[in-house]
């Protein structure tokens, strides 16, 4: 569930822009605003509380406000506390529930926060402890279904500030709350939240998982945001490790053939053969710097490690570095071990940029390829833009109306028409080769026919189309190349042969391949509309994260784009997983997908990926 949604968003500072241009969604659950001081986190907090409003671009708050609950409320980094309240009034005066039941919660409240003998004390008097203890209790009294924090428990000692952690978060479990917070503790991010946005000069260097970012960063800079870690190159690997050089090559996590290993992943043991000695031990609790030397060739090198009890070093020892394989596997680190994540062979990349419309820069929703090499694109702004194969623009063309939204589904058919599934306007238009319509079908209904949101097209060799909607029908539905309705098959639900967001589909060989999003499977069905197959319901295909478009090549195997995983994935049409490609990420390589939308083969085969929020295209040769 999306809470908000930034479009292009820029907030101007004194003498630079404080934020930059920044794209993301912000979905339900816990999420951490990480990045160093000054870098735009209390901005970018102060924008989704609606404390400033951002100077270009656009702010979507998705949640309706509810007379029976707040929607936000925001602890900000200087507690910003009432001089004139008690810290028992700090608590009582924000939340919406009877007087008579006000006392007892809070006094629980005072108890998880130890501020009970101080609940008569006015925010003057308090330590600054204290006051990030307060702040945080009030956010929790407000009891609004989503918490912004800048900074929680900032000034709290780290004894007692995982004791205020849980109770935050068996607050957000018990009463179904999302939290975003700004910290700089890596360890905190680590154990509380499941999503991060990384932040660097005012724009977003990552935005994912935490264990993504975690296990596979994309650089150092990336990599250290979340502790000490290893950042090891090709030659490096060579030098060190020399019994897990196969290892380390295979699990490289950027375009430079870096690794990023872990402190918990390394071993540094006694050898008494090895030319590595021990020059220097720095003992850091939980983890102990060494620094070693190659007597062969004098290089000098600082390694990270957690070292055990049986495993003490001294200096001048000889050592020996290995990976632990076990623990890279656990955590699927390796793509060669881990069946989920096995590496789709990419031969080159390249991306293409989306022409501008006045100072905006759009999004790319769908694309196709035509017989004649034509590649055209929809994007976000209501226009069909139309390519060549080197990514110039050739033309293009506004749809009919856009105002509402934007259309999402493309296809050519043999006789040259353009068919486009105009999603808001529930219908389907054609348009010749210059962009004029030549026809259209659909209105908004639910009887065979109608539509409420077309979202993908394909056609067999009969020029057939086929057509999938969500929205309140959840269903395929099949037309002559003229728009008489033949058939439907599906419906909402999660049984089988119904949909949650029926949003890709592709025919081959007699078979459509339908993708059932909010399933999180892939459906196949008959031409008559019989289901043949579920995709993702056995140990056949492995786990497909809110999966949106789907294609296939010539040699009939399928390519389907994960619109929550940041990803392309490609299977047999049995559903045996091939490989994988790409990963949630800011766009800084052609491998990071930010909310990856559709995708399309051309004739040389060739992938070409829209990258929605990146606002690319992504053209891959495999």
């Amino acid at each position: 569930m999306v809470l908000w949604s930034l479009e292009a968003v820029s907030l101007w500072g004194r003498r630079s822009p404080r934020l930059n241009e920044i794209s993301l969604t912000i979905s339900a659950g816990t999420t951490a605003v990480l990045g160093e001081s000054g870098v735009g986190k209390t901005s970018l907090l102060n924008l989704l509380v609606e404390f400033e409003r951002p100077a270009a671009g656009r702010i979507v708050f998705h949640q309706p406000a509810s007379p029976e609950r707040l929607s936000r409320f925001w602890a900000p980094p200087q507690q910003g506390l009432w001089p004139h309240l008690s810290v028992r009034e700090h608590l009582t005066s924000v939340m919406g529930i009877p007087h008579q039941e006000q006392t007892s919660v809070a006094e629980k409240l005072l108890a998880m926060f130890d501020l009970q003998e101080l609940a008569d004390v006015k925010p003057g008097s308090l330590s600054l402890g204290e006051r990030s203890r307060l702040n945080v209790a009030r956010a929790l009294a407000s009891d609004a279904r989503i918490l912004v924090m800048d900074e929680p428990l900032a000034h709290v000692d780290t004894a007692r500030s995982g004791r205020y952690w849980k109770a935050i978060r068996e607050h957000l479990k018990t009463r179904s709350v999302s939290l975003v917070f700004a910290t700089h503790s890596p360890e905190v991010v680590l154990r509380e939240a499941s999503e991060v946005i990384c932040l660097s000069g005012g724009r977003v260097a990552y935005s994912g998982t935490v264990s993504s970012l975690y296990q596979r960063p994309a650089s150092r800079e990336l990599a250290e945001l979340l502790g000490p870690c290893n950042w090891i190159s090709g030659d490096e690997a060579k030098s060190w490790f020399a019994e897990d050089v196969a290892v380390i090559q295979e699990k490289k996590t950027d375009s430079d053939h870096h690794t990023c290993i872990r402190p918990e992943q390394l071993i540094v043991a006694p050898s008494a053969k090895s030319p590595l000695i021990v020059d220097e031990i720095l003992f850091a609790g939980a983890s102990t710097e060494v620094t070693l030397r190659d007597e062969r060739s004098g290089a000098v090198q600082p390694f990270v490690y957690r070292p055990s009890q049986a495993a003490i070093l001294a200096r001048g020892e000889r050592v020996v570095l290995k990976v632990l394989l076990m623990l890279l596997l656990m955590l699927g680190l390796s793509g060669c071990f881990s069946e989920s994540s096995r590496p789709l062979a990419v031969l080159h990349e390249s991306t293409w940029s989306m022409p501008p419309e006045g100072s905006r820069v759009p999004a790319p929703r769908g694309m196709t390829v035509s017989p004649n090499d034509e590649y055209l694109v929809l994007d976000n702004v209501g226009r069909v833009l139309v390519f060549n194969e080197n990514g110039d623009l050739q033309k293009s063309w506004w749809m009919p109306e856009y105002s509402v939204g934007r259309a999402e589904g493309i296809c050519v058919l043999k006789d040259g028409r353009i068919v486009v599934a105009d999603t808001h306007y529930h219908r389907i238009i054609f348009f010749d080769h210059e962009g004029a319509v030549t026809g259209m079908f659909g209105q908004r209904g639910s009887a065979p026919g109608d539509f409420v949101y077309p979202v993908a097209i394909t056609q067999d060799p009969d020029e057939n189309l086929y057509i999938c909607e969500y929205g309140q029908n959840d269903r395929v539905q099949k037309f002559r190349p003229d728009g008489t309705f033949l058939l439907q098959f599906g419906g909402p639900g999660i049984e089988p042969g119904f949909f949650q967001r029926p949003s890709g589909i592709v025919w081959y060989d007699h078979r459509l391949y339908v993708v059932d999003a909010f399933n999180n499977r892939i459906q196949v069905f008959t031409e008559e509309g019989k289901l043949v197959a579920i995709l993702g319901e056995s140990d056949r295909i492995a786990e497909v994260h809110y999966p949106y478009d789907i294609t296939v090549d010539q040699h009939g195997n399928l390519f389907v784009v994960e619109y929550g995983a940041g990803r392309v994935s490609k299977f047999s049409r049995t559903g045996r997983l091939l490989g994988r490609y790409g990963h949630s990420g800011p766009g800084q390589t052609a491998a990071q997908f930010s909310t990856p939308w559709g995708l399309a083969f051309d004739r040389r085969g060739r992938l070409y990926v829209c990258d929605t929020g990146n606002r690319r295209i992504v053209e891959l040769e495999l």
